[in-house]
C-alpha cells in the first residue's frame, strides 16, 4: 500500500527526526527503509548506550525544551557507527542532535500523480478529475488519500467528510481529539477564514501556526483570489480542506465570533490593498453598508487584480437582502444577477442596487465568462439612449467583443461619450474600440483610437488606462507586421498593468504575447512561456484570456509533437468559450481542426473547421475566419479540388498581415493537388515573401516545401526541402522537420544518410499518431508493415494478416528469411535448402519457392493493384526484399540505434536521448522470439541484441550524466532482465544505488551480481 513518496532516508546523517500527524505513514516509512537491517525499536527511556546499528525511537512523545536538550545530548554521545530515526506527531523544540536531517509531512504527503495512481490501481478509481480533487481536499495526507478512496467506490465527494463517515471518523479520533486546545481553537479559525498568513493571524498566533504547518495540518497555498501584485507577498496557508470540514461541524464558531473573526480580517485586507478579500469578509461579517462602500470605491480595483467572482458575490449578496448576505460564501456565485428596472436600479427585498454596482457587476461577470449574465445586467442601462457614458460603453463592448459579436460591440463602443477623452473610462472605451477594429483587420481605425486611446491615458496618469493604450498599440503593430513594435508596446503593457495591479490585463498581455512567439516560430519558448500565461490566467479569473492561452498552448504543444496534449488543452479551451457563450470558440475549433488534421482524423478535422469557419465568419472575426478555411481548404484539396481552391483564394481575399502567409500557403498547396503548375509557383513565391516580412519562420519552412513541390528537377527540390528541414529543426517543430525529412529519403537519388532519416523520422511520426503522406500518395500503395521484434507478423494498413491468409507456412517462413537478410539476395539453392532441406528433388522445390513465392506476394498485395516485384525482387537466380516499401521494424530499429549513436558522437546529447529511447521502447523482444530455433535467424538475432544492449547501456550512462538516478536504474535493470549475467551491468546498478544512498537497495542488488556470478561459476563479490 502506498503511503509516501520518501523511497530512501537522506542520506550521510547520523540522526533523523521524521515529524507529521498521524495517518502520514511515518512508522511505515521506517520499517520500508530498514527491511535490510534489524535495528533496535526503543521508546525515550531506553539504555541507548547498548545499541548498535540502528535505532528508531517510535511514537515519541511532545517534549519540552529541558526533555529535548537532554535527550539529544544522549543522541550525541552515541558511537559514530549507530544511525537513530526519531518518529513523532510533534516537532522537536529546540536545538535538533549533531549531524541530524528533519522530514516533515511536506515531504511525506502525496503529490496529485501519486493521489491518482494510488486511487486507480488500489480503488479502481481512475479518474485524473476526481484524483485532483481527492488531492485539493486531502493535500496529499496518506491516511486521508485512502479513507477517501475507499468511500469513493461507493460513495461521492459531496458525502466524502460527512459525520459517519470513515475519514470523518478517522480525523476526529485520530488527530483533532488529540490536538492541544490552543492549536485546535486556530484550526477552526483558519478553516472559516480559508486562506491565512501570519500577519493576518497576529503575532500571539504565530507560534501555533507554525506548528500545525509543520505537522501537516496547515499546508502552503497560493494567493487568495485578488492579491495579484503585492510588493511583499506573505506565505500563504490553509488548513487541509477535509480536516477544516470536520472541525467545523464538531466545533462551530459562534455566530458573533465568526462576524468579528471576518470583520479583523477585512480590516487587515483592505490595509493590505487586498480589496477582493477585504470585501469578501466585511460581507461575512454582515456589514451591508460597509461593503457596498467597498464595492463603490474598490470593486473595480477588486476585479482587476483578480476578484471578479468576491464581488460577484457581494453585489449578489446585497441585491437580495441581509439573510443572502449573512449565508454568502463560494456557492453563491451561481446566485441569480440582479434585475435592473427602468432607472437602471436593482430592487431587492431591502434596498435597491446602484447602477454604480450594476456596472461592476457586470464587468466581473463579463471577465469570469458569464457572457449572457453580464448582458443582462448591462444591456437595460442602454436600452433607448443614443449615447452612452463611457464606462458603460466600454462594459458593453467588451462584453459583446469576447462574445466575438462585433457588429454589437461596434454599436456599444461607438455610442459611447468622449466629452474630454482625459478620463479612465474613455480611456479605456478607446482601447477596446481599438481591439475591435483590430479584430476584423481594420488596420487604419485600430491605429488611430489606440492613438487616441494612449493620448487620454497619458492624461489620467492612470496605469490600468496606459496598460490598455499599450495592448491596444501592441495590437496595431501586430496587424501592420511591426514584430519589434508589437514586443516593445506589449513590455510596457506588461509593466503598467503591474504597476496598477490589474491581474486581468496582465494575463490578456501574457497570452497574448504566446500569440507572437507562435507566428515568429519561437515553439520551445511559447511551450515554456505559455505555463505561466496559462497559469496567470486561471489566477486572475480571465475566461477570454484562458481561452486564448490555452489555445496558443495547444499550438505549442502541437508543434513539439505533444499531440495528446495539444487535443486536451484545444478541447479545455473549446468547453470554456462555449460555458461563455462566445465567438471565440472558432479559435479552439482550429487548433483542433490542426491537430486532428496531423493525425489524418480528416472527419473530426473538417468538422472542426467548418464549425470554425460558421463561427469566425458571423461577425467578420477576421484574426480566425483566415486560419480556419485555410486549414480547410488543404484539408479537402486532395478530395476536393475545386472547392478546395474557393477556399483558398476566400481566406487569401480576406488575409492581411501576418495571416496572408497562411492563406497563400493554402492558395499554393490547393493549385498543387489541382495541379496547376504555375498558380503553386506564383503563391510559392508570394508566400515566401509573406512569410519573410512579417518573421514568420514556419510560413517560411512551409513555402520551401511547396516551392519543392512546384520544381521538376531532383537536385533543385532537395535543395529546396532540405533548406526547409533545416528551418523546421531550428523552430523545434519536430513533426514538421521529420515530414520533410521523410520527403527527403524519398527523392530519386537520395543518399544512403537521407534513406536511414526518412526511415526514423516515419516512424516518430507514427509513434505521434501523425500520417507520413500527403493523401495522393496514400492512395497509391497500401502500406505494409513487418514485425519481426518479438512475435512474428504483417500488417497491411493497420490490419494484421490473419494465419489463415497465407495458405501455406513455407511462405510465411520465406517472407521471415528475407527479411532477416536485411534486403541482400539470397540464392535460391540457399532457400530451397532452408525450406526443404530434406528434399533432393530440385525441380520440385524449385517449383515448391514459385508457389511460396506466389503465395506470399498475393499475401502482400490482395488486390494485386502493384507490380509483382514491388515488394520483393526476384532474379531466376536469387530474391531479395525491398526495405524501401515495406516497413520492417528490425530495418527501424538498427536505424535509430545507428542514429542515436552518431548524435551522442556529435555531442547531441538531447537528440540521441530522443531517438536511442524510440530505438529502445521499439525492441520489444528478439528477433523472431515465437520460433527461437531457426538457425538462419540465430546471426539477426544476436546482432540486434547486441546493438539493443548497447542503446540501453548508453540511455542508462547519458541518464547517470544527468543525475535521474530512477531512469539510469531501469535502462539497467532492462539490461539485466535480457542478460542476467552481464557484470558491467550489475556494477553499475550497485554503484548508483550507493551513490545515491539507498543501501538496502544496494545490498540486495550485490546478493544478486553475486547470485548471477556464482551460476556461471565465477566467485566475485562486490563489498560495501
Amino acid at each position: 500500500m502506498a503511503f509516501t513518496t520518501v523511497a530512501e532516508p537522506p542520506p550521510g546523517r547520523r540522526h533523523l527526526l521524521v515529524t507529521a500527524a498521524p495517518g502520514f505513514g511515518k512508522s511505515w516509512l521506517v520499517r520500508s527503509w530498514l527491511a535490510d537491517h534489524s535495528p533496535t525499536w526503543a521508546d525515550g527511556d531506553t539504555d541507548l548506550s547498548a545499541v548498535d546499528g540502528w535505532l528508531v525511537v517510535d511514537d515519541l512523545p511532545p517534549l519540552d525544551h529541558a526533555a529535548a536538550s537532554a535527550l539529544a545530548a544522549r543522541l550525541d554521545r552515541l558511537p559514530a557507527a549507530t544511525r537513530a530515526v526519531l518518529v513523532s506527531r510533534t516537532p522537536w523544540p529546540g536545538r535538533l542532535p549533531a549531524d541530524s536531517a528533519v522530514l516533515d509531512a511536506h515531504d511525506l504527503a502525496l503529490p496529485e500523480p501519486t493521489v491518482g495512481r494510488v486511487l486507480a490501481e488500489q480503488y479502481g478509481l481512475d479518474s485524473p478529475d476526481l484524483a485532483r480533487a481527492v488531492h485539493e481536499l486531502t493535500a496529499g495526507w496518506p491516511s486521508l488519500v485512502h479513507l477517501a478512496g475507499r468511500h469513493l467506490q461507493t460513495g461521492t465527494l459531496a458525502t466524502l467528510c460527512a459525520p459517519g463517515t470513515p475519514l470523518h471518523g478517522y480525523a476526529a479520533e485520530h488527530v483533532l481529539a488529540h490536538l492541544p486546545v490552543p492549536q485546535r481553537r486556530l484550526l477552526g479559525r483558519l478553516g472559516e477564514l480559508e486562506t491565512a498568513c501570519e500577519e493576518l493571524v497576529g503575532p500571539r498566533e504565530r507560534g501555533t501556526l507554525r506548528l500545525l504547518a509543520r505537522t501537516g495540518l496547515v499546508v502552503p497555498a497560493g494567493a487568495p483570489p485578488g492579491a495579484y501584485g503585492l510588493t511583499s507577498a506573505p506565505h500563504w496557508l490553509r488548513p487541509v480542506p477535509a480536516l477544516a470540514a470536520v472541525a467545523r461541524q464538531r466545533e462551530p464558531l459562534a455566530a458573533a465570533t465568526r462576524r468579528r473573526l471576518h470583520a479583523d480580517a477585512a480590516a487587515w485586507h483592505a490595509g493590505q490593498r487586498i480589496w477582493a478579500q477585504a470585501i469578501r469578509h466585511r460581507l461575512r461579517s454582515g456589514d451591508l453598508a460597509a461593503t457596498a462602500e467597498l464595492l463603490r470605491e474598490h470593486g473595480s480595483a477588486a476585479v482587476a487584480a483578480g476578484g471578479a467572482g468576491e464581488v460577484i458575490d457581494a453585489v449578489t449578496a446585497l441585491s437580495t437582502g441581509p439573510d443572502a448576505a449573512r449565508g454568502a460564501n463560494a456557492d453563491s456565485r451561481s446566485a441569480s444577477t440582479p434585475s435592473p428596472d427602468a432607472h437602471g436600479r436593482g430592487d431587492g427585498p431591502s434596498r435597491r442596487t446602484e447602477v454604480s454596482l450594476l456596472l461592476l457587476h457586470g464587468e466581473a461577470l463579463a471577465v469570469t465568462g458569464r457572457l449572457d449574465e453580464a448582458l443582462a445586467c448591462l444591456t437595460p442601462l442602454a436600452a433607448s439612449r443614443d449615447t452612452l457614458e463611457p464606462g458603460l460603453a466600454w462594459r458593453l463592448g467588451q462584453t459583446y467583443y469576447s462574445r466575438a459579436e462585433h457588429r454589437a460591440a461596434f454599436d456599444a463602443l461607438t455610442r459611447g461619450r468622449l466629452d474630454r477623452a482625459d478620463t479612465v473610462d474613455e480611456a479605456l472605451l478607446l482601447s477596446w474600440t481599438a481591439a475591435a477594429y483590430w479584430s476584423v483587420g481594420d488596420r487604419d481605425a485600430c491605429h488611430d483610437h489606440a492613438l487616441r486611446a494612449r493620448d487620454a491615458a497619458a492624461a489620467t496618469g492612470d496605469d490600468r488606462a496606459l496598460a490598455a493604450a499599450h495592448v491596444a498599440l501592441a495590437l496595431h503593430a501586430a496587424l501592420a507586421g511591426d514584430r519589434a513594435g508589437n514586443t516593445e508596446q506589449y513590455a510596457i503593457a506588461l509593466g503598467h498593468a503591474e504597476a496598477a495591479r490589474d491581474a486581468v490585463q496582465a494575463a490578456r498581455i501574457r497570452s497574448n504575447r504566446l500569440s507572437q512567439l507562435l507566428e515568429e516560430a519561437r515553439f520551445p519558448q511559447a511551450l515554456a512561456e505559455s505555463v505561466d500565461a496559462v497559469a496567470a490566467a486561471e489566477a486572475s479569473g480571465n475566461a477570454t484570456a484562458l481561452t486564448v492561452a490555452l489555445v496558443n498552448r495547444s499550438e505549442a504543444l502541437s508543434r513539439m509533437g505533444l499531440l495528446d496534449e495539444a487535443e486536451r488543452c484545444g478541447e479545455r479551451a473549446l468547453a470554456i468559450s462555449q460555458r461563455a457563450g462566445s465567438g471565440k470558440t472558432a479559435y479552439a475549433l482550429t487548433i483542433l481542426g490542426d491537430v486532428r488534421a496531423r493525425r489524418g482524423q480528416r472527419s473530426l478535422a473538417r468538422a472542426a473547421y467548418e464549425e470554425a469557419v460558421r463561427a469566425a465568419d458571423t461577425d467578420g472575426m477576421q484574426q480566425c475566419f483566415v486560419p480556419a478555411m485555410a486549414g480547410l481548404a488543404c484539408l479537402v484539396a486532395y478530395d476536393d479540388p475545386a472547392t478546395a481552391r474557393r477556399h483558398a483564394q476566400t481566406a487569401a481575399a480576406r488575409a492581411n498581415g501576418p495571416l496572408a502567409t497562411r492563406a497563400l500557403l493554402a492558395v499554393g498547396w490547393t493549385a498543387v493537388a489541382a495541379g496547376d503548375g504555375a498558380a503553386a509557383t506564383e503563391a510559392a513565391d508570394r508566400a515566401e515573401s509573406s512569410a519573410r516580412l512579417h518573421r514568420d519562420r514556419a510560413g517560411l519552412a512551409e513555402a520551401l516545401e511547396l516551392r519543392a513541390d512546384t520544381i521538376d528537377r531532383p537536385s533543385a527540390r532537395r535543395t529546396a526541402l532540405a533548406e526547409a528541414a533545416r528551418t523546421w529543426r531550428a523552430t523545434g517543430a519536430r513533426l514538421d522537420a521529420d515530414r520533410v525529412a521523410c520527403r527527403l529519403g524519398q527523392l530519386p537519388g537520395a543518399s544512403a544518410e537521407e534513406q536511414l532519416a526518412s526511415r526514423v523520422a516515419r516512424a516518430s511520426l507514427e509513434a505521434a499518431g501523425v500520417l507520413a503522406s500527403t493523401p495522393d500518395e496514400t492512395a497509391s500503395a497500401p502500406h505494409v508493415a513487418v514485425r519481426v521484434l518479438g512475435r512474428f507478423e504483417v500488417v497491411i494498413d493497420e490490419t494484421p494478416v490473419p494465419g489463415a491468409a497465407w495458405r501455406s507456412r513455407k511462405a510465411q517462413d520465406l517472407l521471415r528469411i528475407l527479411v532477416a537478410r536485411r534486403g541482400r539476395r539470397v540464392a535460391r539453392e540457399e532457400l530451397a535448402a532452408l525450406l526443404w532441406p530434406d528434399d533432393d528433388d530440385h525441380h520440385r522445390v524449385a517449383h515448391r519457392l514459385s508457389v511460396a513465392l506466389s503465395t506470399m506476394r498475393s499475401v502482400l498485395d490482395p488486390d494485386r493493384r502493384l507490380p509483382t516485384d514491388h515488394y520483393v525482387f526476384a532474379t531466376p537466380t536469387a530474391l531479395a526484399a525491398d526495405p524501401a516499401h515495406l516497413d520492417i521494424d528490425l530495418d527501424t530499429f538498427l536505424a535509430e540505434a545507428d542514429m542515436g549513436r552518431r548524435l551522442h558522437d556529435q555531442r547531441r546529447h538531447p537528440e540521441a536521448r530522443e531517438v536511442l529511447a524510440a530505438a529502445e521502447r521499439r525492441y520489444t523482444g528478439d528477433v523472431f522470439e515465437d520460433e527461437p530455433y531457426d538457425d538462419w535467424a540465430v546471426p539477426t538475432r544476436e546482432e540486434a541484441r547486441a546493438v539493443y544492449l548497447r542503446i540501453t547501456r548508453l540511455l542508462a550512462t547519458l541518464a547517470g550524466q544527468r543525475g535521474a538516478v530512477d531512469e539510469a536504474l531501469d535502462y539497467l535493470l532492462r539490461i539485466l532482465s535480457r542478460d542476467p549475467y552481464d557484470e558491467a551491468g550489475h556494477r553499475e546498478v550497485i554503484a548508483l544505488l550507493d551513490a545515491a544512498g539507498r543501501h538496502g537497495e544496494a545490498r540486495r542488488a550485490r546478493q544478486r551480481y553475486t547470485a548471477a556470478m556464482r551460476d556461471i561459476g565465477r566467485d566475485t563479490e562486490i563489498t560495501a
